[in-house]
């Protein structure tokens, strides 16, 4: 796993910890600028991707009615107060940082196969 995405997942874990609502909405940018990466493009779109990936295990939701796979270029990505992620993050945020590592780690050998 790389560097940049171990700082995305921590800079999420991180920003629901520290929230004060019920929800939190961002976007692959937001996220990125939050994790203190360099916005070029191509981060933006590893981002996009680890978010999407998120997505698609129920970590996180995507707004709306689009698909985690479409085309338009800004997607915003929810996390609430009844999803498993804002618990742990709450609770134990180290925890919540090393299971969403694990889990990308093992989606990303499912693919590579």
């Amino acid at each position: 796993m790389e560097d940049s995405e171990v700082r995305i997942i921590k800079a999420l874990v991180d920003l629901v910890n520290k929230s004060r609502g019920r929800r939190i909405t961002i976007k692959a940018r937001s996220l990125l600028k939050f994790a203190g990466i360099d916005g070029k493009h191509s981060n933006i779109l590893k981002t996009a991707k680890v978010l999407g990936k998120l997505a698609n295990d129920g970590y996180v939701r995507v707004e709306g009615n689009r698909p985690v796979k479409s085309r338009s270029r800004i997607l915003r990505y929810i996390i609430t107060e009844s999803m498993e992620l804002w618990k742990l993050a709450k609770e134990n945020p180290d925890v919540a940082v090393n299971l969403l590592m694990s889990r990308l780690r093992r989606l990303s050998e499912y693919q590579e196969r």
